[in-house]
């Protein structure tokens, strides 16, 4: 089934390593650059096409920022209202975003937007939350009152539960003085 091939691990290289590579291609030849860094002459091709934004990119950063908003404008407006709805203290699931994104579709303020072609998949909606770096775990802001009538509640409980001296502390005196007799019969035995 291999035929005999040895078969690369794939790697990713950092921006540096692939401006390196190139400048040695412009000065040398694409054969010398891949004998000398032991990589693929099609990587160098391509690093040659992308190298003004190799350089536009930091040096230790290994994936070139290829992906871009397919719809900005509705993106931006979505992501405005979800923005908006957090700080109103509303909670935002990703079947909402999806919803809402295929509502403002069918606006005329997004013609470039076909209904055919966005759907507002689940990876879209992924993708959307990840660009514009939205999560929607949220923190619970407010908080149950307490009622008025709370330490009467509390001294009540007992006797509405048949309860007696269970919380004014009376019947501990007796185990402790239990468990202080046996110790002391076991130490008088022992001696």
């Amino acid at each position: 089934m291999n035929n005999g091939e040895i078969k690369r691990k794939r790697s990713s290289y950092h921006a540096a390593f692939k401006l390196k590579v190139v400048e040695y291609a412009e000065v040398n030849n694409n054969c010398a650059a891949t004998h000398e860094f032991c990589i693929n002459e099609k990587q160098v091709r391509e690093w040659q096409k992308n190298k003004t934004t190799l350089e536009d990119m930091p040096r230790s950063k290994k994936k070139c920022p290829t992906r871009c908003a397919s719809f900005p404008e509705l993106e931006k407006d979505l992501y405005n209202w979800v923005v908006e709805c957090q700080q109103n203290g509303y909670i935002v699931t990703r079947t909402e975003i999806r919803l809402r994104a295929l509502q403002m579709s069918k606006d005329d303020k997004y013609k470039s937007v076909k209904p055919s072609m966005f759907v507002a998949s689940t990876g879209w909606c992924t993708r959307f939350m990840n660009h514009h770096g939205l999560c929607l775990r949220q923190r619970t802001k407010i908080a149950q009152k307490l009622p008025r009538d709370l330490e009467e509640k509390i001294e009540t409980f007992p006797r509405k539960c048949c309860i007696s001296n269970a919380l004014d502390g009376s019947e501990d005196d007796a185990i402790f003085d239990d468990n202080t007799t046996e110790s002391d019969d076991e130490k008088e035995s022992e001696s």
